[in-house]
């Protein structure tokens, strides 16, 4: 490992630079659900972890670059589960730390009905009815 990649792997994750840039990706996306601080630490933690796993089998990659890609896959991933109605486990599909995250955080997911219900036409209510019935049918007299 390169001296400037273990200085950037100290110095990034102290100044939150991988939480503000997958906040920027998320833009780029157009991801319109708002996230917490907390689920961007924890993407943003996990993209890390991501980026060490991958470094120590890339070494002649930047740390960087690495860190990047994972951001982008995270926000990729973001904007997938929020906008799509797919299972979790094709969209998760080898992610099971990000499904983790979001079901911990509950980020929301549209939901259709696979089939349109038919509503049935229900007949309005008796009581309607009864200030127009003639006074004969209730037993009263009219004289």
């Amino acid at each position: 490992m390169r001296l400037i990649d273990s200085t950037m792997r100290l110095c990034v994750p102290g100044f939150g630079m991988g939480r503000r840039w997958l906040r920027e990706h998320l833009e780029e996306l157009g991801v319109k659900v708002p996230l917490c601080e907390g689920c961007l630490d924890e993407l943003a933690q996990d993209a890390e972890e991501a980026t060490s796993r991958l470094l120590s089998t890339r070494p002649e990659r930047g740390y960087l670059a690495i860190l990047r890609g994972e951001l982008i896959a995270r926000a990729e991933f973001v904007r997938v589960w929020t906008a799509t109605d797919t299972s979790a486990e094709a969209v998760g599909q080898g992610k099971e730390s990000l499904v983790r995250i979001a079901r911990k955080y509950a980020l929301p997911r549209p939901w259709r009905l696979s089939d349109p219900v038919a509503q049935d036409a229900r007949p309005r209510p008796s009581y309607w009815q009864w200030p127009l019935r003639d006074n004969n049918e209730s037993g009263l007299r009219t004289s």
